[in-house]
């Protein structure tokens, strides 16, 4: 089985809603192992392109089930799209947006630069042969004054079945490169840390609001932010200069 293949079957479900952010209190349903380290990236992401990009265009690749676009309130201003080779994944997507665009489509399909162009997760899925020309057209979508944010696993963690490397900030920025993009902004993100899963784990058997959102303010300061030794993802952000 090929690893598109095994990231398409896990949608079989839409498991990315099992996770919730609101006012700093994380709901992880079904206490997933992998709910925090994911609304941390995602929390950090919308945050800096709500707060410091406002894009009116955005274009999210690899979209999955819509999980990011449909975080933000719609905004009839706004034009924002997800896109996905993944038919079951776009379904779902369609299912919870609230007005944001989601279509079954490849890449090298689509014509239209945005002011945001998204990789969330996505670079360790595209195969070696294949993951230049990838880069390339997915920085091509971005127009003049835009911003490219990707977001990959770091080698923090080994490599899962259905990826094909991961990442650390020489690799990225060896990949990632492009002429006319500057890069901006390198961080890493969410500090494997012991006493972190103990202190969810509490929460969530207390459910009790107060809880988690003292548990999350503590990861705030603690945990959220991380360095190349144990932060196990990579955030990155490119300026199209010209």
């Amino acid at each position: 089985m090929d690893r598109f293949q095994l990231q398409d079957d896990e949608y079989i479900f839409p498991y990315h809603y099992l996770t919730n952010l609101d006012n700093s209190v994380p709901t992880i349903y079904k206490r997933l192992s992998w709910g925090y380290e994911y609304i941390t990236y995602i929390d950090f992401i919308r945050n800096h392109i709500e707060q410091k990009l406002k894009p009116n265009t955005m274009l999210d690749i690899s979209c999955g089930d819509g999980y990011l676009i449909n975080s933000f309130d719609y905004d009839t201003g706004r034009s924002y799209k997800g896109i996905d080779l993944s038919e079951r994944a776009i379904g779902f997507a369609k299912a919870f947006s609230n007005g944001y665009e989601f279509e079954n489509v490849d890449l090298f399909k689509i014509d239209v630069k945005f002011n945001v162009v998204c990789l969330i997760e996505v670079l360790e899925h595209i195969p070696d042969n294949i993951l230049q020309s990838f880069i390339s057209e997915a920085f091509s979508k971005v127009e003049i004054g835009g911003h490219m944010i990707i977001a990959v696993p770091t080698t923090v963690d080994r490599v899962h079945k259905k990826h094909y490397r991961h990442y650390d900030e020489s690799l990225l920025k060896n990949q990632c490169d492009q002429d006319n993009f500057e890069l901006i902004k390198q961080v890493r993100l969410y500090k494997k840390s012991s006493i972190l899963e103990r202190l969810i784990k509490f929460s969530q058997r207390r459910n009790s609001k107060t809880l988690k959102r003292l548990v999350w303010n503590w990861h705030k300061k603690n945990t959220y932010f991380s360095d190349i030794n144990t932060g196990k993802h990579l955030v990155a952000i490119y300026k199209r200069t010209s």
